[in-house]
């Protein structure tokens, strides 16, 4: 019996819509180094363990910086 394993990426625009975050903001992240992608042709991808863990990264850095 064969097991299916979720996918470890994702098509970037698709994927970070479906988390509420824009095209523009997903692009921001890219270019501050938060989000981890990668490229396929002409085609985006982005890692989904760094789009799920984005929002604890954020804080953290956030606690961080308040500190």
């Amino acid at each position: 019996m064969e097991t299916l394993t979720p996918p470890t990426y994702a098509p970037l625009v698709t994927a970070c819509t479906a988390h509420g975050i824009s095209r523009t903001v997903a692009y921001e992240l890219i270019s501050a180094g938060k989000l981890k992608t990668f490229t396929i042709g002409k085609r985006r991808y982005v890692y989904l363990d760094s789009l799920r863990t984005l929002p604890e990264r954020l804080a953290a850095e956030s606690a961080k910086a308040a500190a």
